[in-house]
């Protein structure tokens, strides 16, 4: 499934820009189709989606440079299939992130350039501020660690996602944001 089909699951509408599709015509193809000739080179492996973070935080390798790191709670079933999704639609996998829980995160194993925290509690959590998700999420916000300071954005968790749909194109601009941040 490409890139383009993902968003298109998640309910984003996705374009294509006019130099793209005249590229075609050159001779050589565009990102996109690309992609669809070639999808084995861009799919990533299929993982356990049950596995409990502390599980899938080893799929990645200790040698390799963690770029996002994922905060998520509670993530199974139909929820772990959806952000499964959310990765794919990154062009990430399990195995290209580092995903920790909240009482992982707080424990100072944040390696990513970038974190994701994903739930309505996790500014509570993570940034000890009362505000409400709504008025935290869309924004950069600092996670301490250590020496460092990590930039974190909020979003919402991938069972709120199934529950309320509408909220899926708040959650791709929030990624948007983070991606941005690298």
């Amino acid at each position: 499934m490409s890139q383009a089909d993902y968003l298109n699951e998640m309910g984003i509408s996705t374009w294509v820009l006019k130099n793209e599709v005249e590229s075609q015509g050159n001779g050589e193809p565009s990102p996109v189709q690309a992609q669809q000739e070639n999808p084995q080179e861009r799919q990533p492996k299929a993982s356990n989606p049950n596995a409990s973070p502390t599980e899938m935080t080893q799929s990645y390798s200790e040698n390799q440079e963690v770029v996002w790191t994922f905060v998520v709670d509670q993530l199974s079933g139909d929820a772990a299939l959806l952000f499964d999704k959310i990765l794919a639609s990154l062009m990430l996998s399990r195995n290209t992130i580092q995903l920790l829980s909240s009482t992982e995160a707080l424990a100072g194993k944040v390696n990513g350039q970038v974190v994701i925290a994903m739930g309505s509690q996790m500014g509570r959590q993570l940034l000890q501020l009362d505000d409400g998700f709504e008025e935290l999420r869309g924004a950069v916000h600092s996670l301490e660690q250590a020496e460092d300071e990590l930039p974190l954005v909020l979003t919402y968790h991938p069972e709120h996602l199934l529950k309320k749909p509408s909220d899926k194109a708040k959650t791709w601009q929030d990624l948007l944001l983070a991606r941005s941040l690298i």
